[in-house]
């Protein structure tokens, strides 16, 4: 159930994320930002966390059951050498977490916690960001700007994921040479095009003018799923049947078959930063994640970047909380041995 509400959510924020960048390769983690976000979500209630529940799809409204649910994915790959998976809180000096709050986090989220003064925003957002590109391989830099933090920020929430994993069936190097890749039916650009013949899960999809392909990781349960359009000028329209066609209805009909595979050898980034005004942090105000505050307000979750936020359950100290900031960096590699990916989440 939660990998069928994943799914859903991670279409949801597509759609929002490629309307929003049309003309950028869109590179984001849907389980980076939901998994920090729900971490917000244990500490809510009222509205603040029905809102949280509903934008998120959540698998319930129960705090426990919400915590277990990602404890599952994370404890999964706990011992993973392929992927990794990271969270923590950052508290101001002096304050405490409420015990339900830190338990949920310690024991579900495997988070840790730590004090630190956010009045020294340079040093605080270095210590932020150290653990960040530690826990990413150094893929992930300067994830938290010192601009954002002062002396009313309470907590920072962050996730961190690194992945790197070797193809089942690998690229043969010498088999790399540059080709044309189609920008549209007239453009193109010479790019290095990996290539492999091999048995993949693949299929034809008719009705979204497109075929899939699933690439498998070695010694892992990953892949790569790849959708793509039967003409060059398909990409736009390709998009727009994704927005309303579940994962699992183009998985369910792959089937094993030998492919001829081209592939680009890519990198990419993405970054989706927040207006001055949203990085402004406000009397007693909570740092989050790293998404847009526009994106999160477009699914329903506004009431937390309000005054009217709730989230009384985070601190035993009675202050008015709010999310004042939401960012998300991501980053990938794909090349003829396999794939490095990192996203965070803060």
């Amino acid at each position: 159930e939660y990998s069928r509400r994943l799914a859903i959510f991670s279409v949801n924020m597509y759609n929002k994320l490629s309307l929003m960048k049309p003309n950028e390769n869109v590179v984001f983690s849907p389980f980076s930002i939901q998994s920090c976000a729900a971490m917000a979500r244990l500490g809510a209630e009222g509205e603040t966390a029905a809102e949280l529940d509903r934008g998120l799809g959540l698998v319930s409204t129960d705090e426990r059951q919400i915590a277990e649910s990602f404890h599952q994915v994370i404890s999964a790959y706990e011992k993973s050498d392929i992927l990794r998976i990271a969270n923590k809180i950052y508290v101001v000096q002096g304050y405490n977490l409420r015990a339900q709050f830190n338990e949920l986090l310690s024991k579900q989220f495997l988070s840790g916690a730590e004090n630190v003064d956010f009045s020294r925003s340079a040093e605080a957002a270095g210590k932020i960001n150290t653990w960040v590109e530690q826990q990413t391989n150094h893929l992930i830099k300067d994830l938290v700007p010192a601009s954002a933090l002062d002396g009313f920020t309470r907590l920072v929430l962050v996730n961190a994921i690194h992945f790197k994993g070797n193809w089942v069936h690998e690229f043969p190097a010498h088999a790399t040479r540059n080709d044309k890749f189609h920008l549209n039916n007239v453009d193109s650009i010479d790019v290095p095009m990996m290539n492999v013949k091999a048995r993949f899960r693949y299929a034809n999809l008719p009705n979204l003018d497109a075929s899939a392909l699933k690439m498998p990781y070695k010694d892992s349960d990953l892949s790569m799923l790849i959708v793509l359009p039967n003409t060059k000028t398909g990409l736009t329209q390709l998009e727009e049947k994704l927005r309303s066609t579940p994962i699992s209805l183009i998985t369910e009909q792959l089937r094993s078959t030998e492919v001829q595979v081209k592939l680009p050898k890519f990198k990419a980034e993405f970054q989706v930063e927040l207006s001055e005004a949203f990085q402004q942090v406000c009397p007693a105000s909570i740092i989050i994640e790293l998404l847009l505050i526009r994106l999160i307000s477009q699914l329903g979750m506004t009431r937390m970047f309000s005054d009217n936020a709730q989230f009384g359950k985070m601190l035993t100290e009675p202050e008015a909380l709010k999310v004042s900031a939401i960012i998300h960096k991501a980053f990938i590699d794909v090349n003829e041995q396999g794939t490095e990916a990192a996203a965070a989440t803060g």
